[in-house]
């Protein structure tokens, strides 16, 4: 197994890194998956890391990022940390679980969003959690990952292909919905 950690080095990315880093090794996760952390400004570029690792590997990987990490030092900073947190004690706390799946399913996360979901018409099939187990297998039935450009890309990309969807959990209470609706807020580089 391999954990994949996209990690976008601004405002406090140390801590959540050391957070997420932190759940892995007390999980146990990190006895049995090697962790690569893929410092990079785009998820793009660290799907390209899954993708060529998946084109030589059959295994299981575990695709995780600093979710919130753009909304430190906003009012939108609390809630994203929480439903990051919740993210966590999912995919990462509970993976024996979401990896028994595996067998059956190409990808395995929570709060699974299909194209008849979403009354906006904006977004295609996706976890909204946007971290996730998935078959190395599956990911070579996907398109490369290289001309992804933005948020909509990223986050549906991994639903992208004719593949079996598992959700384990769904609360959508916990997704910062009113961070979303005000990217303009976001506390970006500059």
């Amino acid at each position: 197994m391999k954990v994949f950690i996209h990690t976008y080095k601004i405002n406090d990315w140390e801590r959540v890194l050391q957070e997420q880093i932190n759940s892995i090794v007390d999980s146990g996760l990190s006895e049995v998956a090697e962790v690569e952390v893929c410092n990079n400004d785009g998820e793009d570029k660290t799907y390209m890391q899954l993708w060529d690792y998946s084109k030589t590997n059959d295994d299981y990987v575990l695709y995780l990022h600093n979710l919130g990490i753009t909304w430190q030092g906003t009012k939108y900073e609390e809630i994203s940390e929480r439903y990051r947190r919740w993210i966590i004690t999912g995919v990462v706390d509970d993976w024996k679980n979401y990896i028994s799946y595996l067998d059956k399913y190409d990808v395995v996360a929570d709060n699974y969003k299909s194209d008849a979901r979403l009354r906006s018409g904006l977004y295609k099939r996706h976890f909204a959690t946007n971290n996730w187990w998935v078959r190395t297998d599956y990911i070579r039935t996907l398109d490369k990952p290289n001309n992804l450009t933005n948020r909509k890309g990223w986050e549906t990309w991994v639903c992208g292909g004719d593949g079996n969807f598992k959700e384990i959990r769904n609360d959508y209470t916990n997704e910062p919905v009113d961070a979303y609706k005000n990217p303009h807020l976001k506390n970006l580089p500059k």
